[in-house]
């Protein structure tokens, strides 16, 4: 009988370790969130700010070269190119990446009440996170390493959320 009361009560504490990754990751998507709600009331760039935007990449662009750092050249031309094409659907790209954030906070709060089928919707919403940007960027100026490095980390907190899945029902 007290084998019951033992389960049942280790059933009802939170795992600590669960707390502090859904701490992490509602931090994050409230974080994006309000950049989200700040960059939509800001509204696109205009084309000044874009050539701004190019001058202070062909900088960082220069340093990198001057430094050897190779492989950071090609993220950050692409992330010259990606500017652009982001501008132009600035409106819809915020909205969906609204959509997912509010999809990942939804999957992180049923984690943490227990619930299993939020570690389904934490799966959905970090393979929609990191690949949404195929939506509104061309793959050909698209530098597989920020996708690459988005899954990754995404995985990362899939496979920190997995080791509570017993924890939950």
């Amino acid at each position: 009988m007290t084998d019951n009361i033992d389960n049942y009560e280790e059933r009802d504490r939170k795992p600590p370790f669960l707390v502090v990754i859904a701490v992490l990751s509602l931090v994050n998507i409230a974080w994006s969130l309000i950049n989200n709600v700040s960059a939509l009331f800001r509204g696109p760039m205009s084309p000044d700010e874009i050539d701004d935007y190019k001058i202070e990449i062909s900088k960082s662009i220069s340093s990198v070269q001057d430094e050897g750092i190779g492989w950071a050249e090609g993220i950050l031309n692409s992330a010259m190119n990606m500017i652009e094409s982001i501008n132009i659907h600035h409106t819809l790209n915020l909205v969906t990446s609204t959509i997912i954030l509010l999809i990942g906070a939804a999957a992180v709060l049923m984690m943490l009440r227990g619930r299993k089928i939020g570690f389904h919707g934490y799966i959905i919403y970090s393979f929609l996170a990191s690949t949404q940007i195929y939506l509104f960027v061309a793959p050909s100026i698209l530098s597989n390493a920020i996708v690459i490095f988005s899954l990754l980390a995404s995985g990362l907190f899939v496979l920190l959320y997995g080791l509570n899945l017993k924890w939950m029902k």
